[in-house]
């Protein structure tokens, strides 16, 4: 495939020899001053010192600066004759930096909110009650289960029990005998994590349970509680947290569409692979706005709608799991000895 020409390339929508200018806007001030470090940022390949090195320089950085310097950074722009590109976001995603800036934002969040917000109030309190208090009380657990009779039509059509030792009978089974010691045994298991969410098994259930809504309900508590980072699966929602989370929190997306590498989904088969290494210009070629602006996939989001959408997930106690979650990574990092960006890379990569 020829090299795209992202200078001169039509693309739907635009006329002919419309692109970008090569003149970039004024950089801020904040900018020139971290000079080294986004160089840094840049590189393709770093070393393990330099990693550690500029670790320790965010680290002497006060929060609003590396909140600023992110910024700065995401909002960089080109001019393109209808709006304009961002090249740095795809520096940016993903990287220990915004997990970092993330963290930050969201303590300075959670800390200048007038006032605690009702369903965190909720999780507060449900973090020093017993796990059978939360099935019973939990607005999901409740509308999740009637009454099993453990027929088994779940386990039967579940996808995920074709491929682990999963049983989403056994769960609700556990549940329904509200034995507190082992729902927490089962709270500090993969087994929970196994599902797919799927909802298959919903339909079929002739009592009309929901095994997979609690299980969702039963995830948050496991993360609530802290149970999570005893199991291979319940420690990669760390990697969760700043994969998803990082997502919706900076680009307003669950999958950011520079996600999906080829060699961690090989079962995608070379065309996605073909895709993959020119997917600016299929991008394009469809119309998309890849690090751009406009209203389709892949735009560069405004940081006003990303306002109004961080505080929606506010409300909803998204901030309180997410800190939950990163409490937790924190210290088992520290009792492993290793650095948070080691144990990210740890949980990312085992199992």
């Amino acid at each position: 495939m020829r090299p795209f020409d992202l200078k001169n390339e039509n693309y739907p929508g635009h006329r002919e020899g419309a692109g970008l200018e090569t003149d970039r806007i004024p950089e801020d001030a904040v900018l020139k001053k971290h000079g080294e470090f986004i160089a840094f940022l840049k590189r393709s390949k770093t070393s393990v010192d330099e990693k550690e090195t500029f670790r320790n320089y965010l680290s002497d950085l006060p929060d609003e600066e590396v909140i600023g310097l992110y910024e700065a950074l995401r909002d960089e722009k080109i001019e393109w004759e209808k709006g304009f590109f961002y090249p740095n976001i795809q520096y940016l995603f993903g990287t220990a930096f915004e997990r970092e800036k993330d963290y930050r934002e969201q303590q300075l969040w959670r800390e200048n909110s007038q006032q605690q917000r009702e369903v965190t109030r909720w999780y507060e309190e449900a973090k020093e009650k017993s796990c059978v208090w939360w099935i019973e009380n939990h607005i999901i657990s409740r509308h999740s289960i009637s009454s099993c009779m453990s027929c088994g039509a779940c386990t039967a059509l579940c996808p995920a029990a074709e491929f682990y030792d999963f049983s989403p009978r056994m769960i609700m089974t556990i549940v329904q005998e509200k034995d507190e010691a082992e729902i927490i045994e089962l709270l500090k298991s993969d087994t929970i994590w196994y599902c797919h969410q799927c909802g298959s098994c919903k339909p079929k259930c002739p009592r009309g349970n929901s095994p997979f809504g609690m299980i969702s309900s039963l995830r948050q508590l496991s993360q609530i509680k802290g149970y999570h980072v005893e199991s291979v699966r319940g420690r990669q929602q760390f990697a969760a947290r700043h994969l998803w989370g990082g997502n919706l929190w900076n680009r307003a997306c669950t999958l950011y569409f520079r996600n999906p590498e080829p060699i961690a989904h090989r079962d995608f088969g070379p065309r996605f692979a073909l895709y993959f290494k020119h997917k600016e210009e299929m991008f394009r070629r469809i119309g998309a706005c890849p690090d751009m602006d406009g209203s389709l996939s892949g735009r560069k989001v405004h940081p006003d709608t990303l306002d109004e959408v961080r505080k929606l997930w506010q409300a909803g106690g998204v901030l309180y799991l997410w800190e939950r979650i990163e409490e937790a990574a924190r210290r088992q990092a520290e009792e492993l000895g290793i650095s948070l960006d080691s144990y990210h890379e740890k949980v990312k990569s085992e199992g």
